[in-house]
C-alpha cells in the first residue's frame, strides 16, 4: 500500500498517522483489502457497498476486475477504509500512550485560516502554512470522537477549538474570546 500520510480530513488525517503505529502492513492487493473489508462487515456485500458509497454491481465489478488503477476513486474508497479499521487494537493502544504522556501531538496544515476576535473578525479567510502542538486535552477529544465514528463536521469543530487554544491562548485566558475557522483544507497531518 503506498501511503499518503498527509490528508484532506481530519477522519483521514488521524487514520494516516495511526498508520505509524501498525505492527503488521494491511492487505496490498484490491482482492485481499476487499476480503479484509468483507469480514468487518460480517461478508455483508451490501453492507461494503454501502459503506465504500458503490452499488452492489459497482463492488462486484471491482472484485471481478484483476487490477484496479491507483487514481480510481473507488480504489481509493477502499484504501481509505482498509486503513480506518487496520489493527484497531494497536491504534487505541498508541492513542492511550499519547494520553498518558501528557496527550501531545503535533499538526501540519495548509488551510484557509479565519478567525474572530475581541476586536472583530477576519471576514477573508486567508491561506496559512502552520505547524503548531496541540495540548491536552484536545488529543484526547479527537481520539474519543474519532473512535466513535464522529462525523467530518464534529472533528472539524474539535481541532478548531485546538487550533484556536494552541494559536491565539498560549498564554492567555481563553476567556479572550478568539476563535479559528479552518475553510478548504489543502492538507493535513498529525503528528505522534
Amino acid at each position: 500500500m503506498t501511503l499518503r500520510l498527509s490528508a484532506d480530513t481530519v477522519q483521514e488525517a488521524l487514520d494516516r498517522a495511526d498508520s505509524r503505529h501498525w505492527t503488521r502492513k494491511p492487505p496490498h492487493s484490491t482482492n485481499a483489502r476487499l476480503a479484509y473489508l468483507l469480514s468487518q462487515t460480517r461478508q455483508d456485500a451490501t453492507a461494503l457497498a454501502n459503506l465504500l458509497h458503490v452499488t452492489s454491481a459497482e463492488l462486484d465489478a471491482l472484485r471481478a476486475s484483476p487490477r484496479t488503477p491507483a487514481d480510481d476513486l473507488l480504489h481509493q474508497a477502499v484504501e481509505r477504509e482498509v486503513l480506518r479499521y487496520w489493527q484497531p487494537r494497536v491504534r487505541r493502544r498508541a492513542h492511550a500512550a499519547i494520553i498518558a504522556n501528557n496527550g501531545q501531538m503535533m499538526l501540519s496544515f495548509r488551510a484557509w485560516l479565519g478567525f474572530t476576535a475581541a476586536a472583530g473578525s477576519s471576514d477573508d479567510p486567508r491561506l496559512r502554512l502552520l505547524t503548531l502542538s496541540l495540548q491536552s486535552p484536545y488529543p484526547h477529544h479527537l481520539f474519543t470522537a474519532r473512535h466513535r465514528n464522529a462525523s467530518e463536521a464534529e472533528l472539524r469543530a474539535i481541532l478548531n477549538n485546538a487550533v484556536s487554544a494552541c494559536y491565539f491562548h498560549r498564554n492567555r485566558p481563553t476567556s479572550t474570546g478568539e476563535t479559528v475557522s479552518l475553510e478548504r483544507i489543502d492538507y493535513l497531518e498529525f503528528h505522534y
